[in-house]
């Protein structure tokens, strides 16, 4: 395979571009898909990430320039950086994805329609380049603006083949079952969609203290609260096309799934409305999300997630390069984590290549 040469794709004065660095492409078809000897194979077993954010420089540069409040530092990031991460945690393929804020942070409906544009191509590039290392799941500009995202997501899905759709937790204050986005769902159902759920900051991103910055403690909750929205406002079943994937374990969910369903059909009951599920639909529904290991490899949090969650919605995901370099104490902690060789191999890979047929076909 050549050398892929990235054009430009920031605006002239926005930063410099990105590209894969020279020589990446032969070093990322030197990996085999297992290593270690043969008495660990079960612990070692290529991985298949979910959950791998890339930033991009142009993406780099509007969210310095935007001064979001997020607690923590941008991370640097580059297309070597994240085949060494993957080759450090024998990671067969990452499906990469833009982490929040998103491509709402650019300001005006243009510029969001072009930040998502852009870092689709962008990423679909990176995939091109080595299809068995690479997929992606496309961004789309915020939901509220209704023809945007959805000539978005079928630019991604019918022109550039995008492994699935990258949505947020909320978007100015609706969480995801808003009946604002049901044309979305409707578009997304159509074409069989896979969704990364991230959380985002919530419409008021102002610290409630200096120590619980909203990543550290409201993340979970938001995941957990959008998930919640989806099952009680009846969207999840009524589009049974999407696949949803909830990150970090899928928040606080596991852990308020039981009150949820109870509370939400007896004292609460009041709220739902004609679409809403009833009885054992609602667990029935919040068990037919994915769950992503990401910054959630502690036993305290797979005790709960694996007493609860069915083996077949659980995969693995980094959530580099935000991770501030813990990617490696959660993934050594799901690794130390005692389950047998048939789950930790679904875990690992075997549901995601089956969520993931292209992958699948690289990879089975």
């Amino acid at each position: 395979m050549s050398k892929l040469q990235l054009n430009q794709i920031s605006k002239p004065g926005r930063g410099p571009k990105s590209s894969p660095r020279a020589g990446y492409i032969n070093r990322i078809r030197s990996r085999s898909p297992f290593v270690g000897d043969s008495d660990n194979l079960e612990k070692t077993m290529g991985k298949i990430d979910v959950h791998h954010h890339i930033v991009p420089d142009f993406y780099h540069h509007i969210l310095s320039a935007a001064k979001i409040p997020v607690g923590t530092s941008i991370p640097s990031w580059s297309p070597d950086a994240s085949l060494d991460l993957m080759n450090k945690f024998h990671i067969d393929a990452a499906i990469l994805s833009l982490s929040a804020p998103g491509a709402m942070v650019a300001g005006g409906r243009d510029e969001v329609r072009s930040l998502a544009r852009n870092w689709n191509d962008y990423a679909s590039k990176l995939r091109a380049a080595s299809p068995e290392k690479f997929g992606f799941f496309a961004a789309l500009p915020g939901l509220l603006d209704l023809e945007g995202a959805i000539a978005e997501i079928r630019h991604a899905v019918l022109d550039l083949k995008a492994d699935g759709i990258t949505l947020f937790t909320s978007y100015e204050g609706k969480y995801l079952g808003a009946k604002d986005f049901e044309p979305v769902w409707a578009e997304l159902d159509k074409h069989h969609a896979v969704i990364h759920v991230h959380p985002v900051q919530s419409r008021e991103p102002m610290f409630t203290t200096p120590f619980l910055p909203q990543p550290l403690i409201d993340f979970p909750h938001e995941s957990a609260r959008t998930a919640s929205d989806l099952v009680l406002s009846g969207r999840k079943r009524q589009y049974p096309g999407c696949k949803i994937i909830l990150s970090h374990g899928g928040g606080t969910l596991p852990y308020i799934a039981e009150r949820l369903a109870k509370l939400g059909d007896t004292i609460f009951r009041g709220v739902l409305d004609e679409k809403s599920p009833r009885g054992d639909q609602i667990m029935e529904d919040l068990k037919s999300f994915y769950f992503d290991s990401a910054i959630s490899g502690s036993a305290n949090v797979l005790d709960t997630l694996l007493n609860w969650a069915p083996r077949d919605r659980l995969l693995y995901g980094t959530d580099f390069p935000f991770a501030g370099g813990l990617e490696e104490y959660f993934d050594t902690a799901l690794e130390d984590y005692e389950m047998d060789g048939k789950l930790r191999g679904m875990y690992y890979r075997d549901n995601a290549l089956t969520l993931f047929p292209r992958l699948r076909a690289l990879h089975g």
